[in-house]
């Protein structure tokens, strides 16, 4: 059983009661002696305090304080509340923090200050509850760990601008008793950090996050806007791996529809695929602020760089997601192709994301979106097999091509293409593979 409490196996919460036992010992010394020893001690005895007999074990956690450590936590909880001020401008001066001088937790902070509000605040009440506060830490833990890698020492920098906020936002009422209070603090988030992670040792980093907007736009689509605790690396055309709180442990690819965004929000397309109850989940049962949980995006479906072509792109269904993202992309590096998209559904009623589609198109220099229908009333759009109209509608052989679909329709698309003279080393393909844990 993972130990939960404010001390970790030789962190630096254990060194912070240490200290803390001491200065209580000596002090109890001190009242106890009489004055002309008092004196004495004060002066000229420098002995070394060999520490209380109980002190605490070096070679594994422990389940919180000891008796006489009790209350150390409620009494640095007095001391921050005092010295933290306003938390609303220690959130702002941490989010002015240059982007060239952030750190991870900086960035989290900038893309949704009013979130790190809530939780700062919420640290500071549960301060003397390390019960709760490991299990809330240890949900951030595998993020964090897979983006600090290397980068270490990030946590300590953040540590000191957190210090440094509450510093300035103090002023004049600022002391040394202040800083001791808000270093100790820091000490024993990042102990607890550590413990934390021990509750999802072995598992495969994932983000936490909470469903900020569901938009049904068909009875088998949902975009869910999610917002994560924690910055969430990934680039246009990569797709996502999201597990539904309703159904643990069953995690699906999904793709994200726009590049990443300044605020940390990501937009997520999920289709219900029959029998699956995950898909269905997200789609039909999922709902504004629920949890979520993601692990890294995936994929390489990208529009190459310094290519002069003009561009090709045939997307099936709901996977013309990536390709919305893909176009944002090209409008903001100013790419100055022109681009044609091909976007095939069952029915009219199944463009549902049309107009958003069409917006990111016209950012582009050169863009234009071809909606094609399979079945039923096509006006105004092109009516029949999406393949079919796309080789009739001209001659691609000096074109990039990027075809997203199913496996079967974008082997459809590339013999079709072959068969019309385009090479196959200009064409480039994705699916949405199935993924499952």
């Amino acid at each position: 059983m993972t130990q939960v409490g404010p001390v970790g196996s030789g962190g630096e919460p254990l060194t912070v009661l240490w200290s803390w036992r001491q200065r209580l010992e000596q002090a109890g010394e001190n009242r106890q002696a009489p004055p002309k020893q008092q004196r004495s001690v004060q002066k000229g005895d420098r002995r070394v305090n060999p520490g209380p007999q109980d002190s605490l074990p070096q070679d594994g956690p422990v389940d919180g304080p000891k008796e006489g450590e009790h209350g150390y936590l409620p009494q640095l909880q007095a001391r921050l509340r005092d010295a933290v001020g306003d938390v609303h401008g220690v959130v702002r001066r941490l989010c002015e923090v240059p982007p060239e001088q952030r750190t991870i937790l900086h960035t989290a902070v900038a893309a949704d200050p009013a979130a790190a509000e809530r939780s700062l605040t919420w640290l500071l009440e549960h301060f003397d509850q390390p019960s709760a506060v490991v299990p809330a830490l240890g949900r951030l833990a595998p993020a964090l760990d897979a983006l600090l890698a290397t980068r270490g020492r990030q946590l300590d920098l953040f540590g000191d601008a957190l210090l440094a906020a509450v510093r300035e936002e103090r002023g004049g009422r600022w002391s040394d008793e202040d800083a001791s209070a808000w270093r100790d603090l820091w000490r024993f988030a990042t102990g607890w950090l550590r413990q934390g992670a021990q509750l999802y040792h072995g598992e495969t980093p994932f983000w936490t996050g909470t469903v900020l907007a569901h938009d049904r736009r068909r009875d088998d689509v949902v975009v869910l806007t999610v917002g994560t605790d924690l910055p969430y690396p990934f680039h246009a055309g990569q797709r996502a791996i999201v597990e539904c709180h309703d159904v643990p442990g069953a995690w699906r690819a999904c793709w994200i529809g726009d590049p990443p965004a300044q605020d940390g929000h990501i937009e997520i397309h999920v289709q219900a695929v029959p029998g699956d109850r995950a898909t269905a989940a997200l789609v039909r049962d999922t709902r504004v602020g629920d949890p979520i949980r993601l692990h890294r995006a995936e994929g390489d479906f990208v529009i190459e760089r310094g290519a002069s072509g003009a561009v090709l792109i045939v997307a099936e269904d709901v996977h013309v997601t990536p390709v919305k993202a893909l176009l944002s992309e090209l409008a903001e590096r100013r790419d100055e192709r022109v681009v044609h998209l091909f976007w095939g559904v069952s029915t009219r009623d199944d463009l549902y994301d049309l107009e958003s589609l069409r917006e990111h198109a016209a950012r582009c220099a050169h863009a234009t979106v071809h909606p094609v229908v399979a079945r039923g009333p096509a006006h105004p759009y092109f009516s029949g097999s999406l393949p079919q109209v796309v080789v009739d509608f001209g001659e691609w052989t000096s074109h990039d091509v990027y075809i997203s679909g199913s496996p079967l329709a974008v082997g459809v698309m590339r013999n079709m293409l072959r068969q019309r003279g385009v090479d196959p080393r200009r064409m480039h393909a994705v699916t949405l593979e199935p993924f499952s844990t």
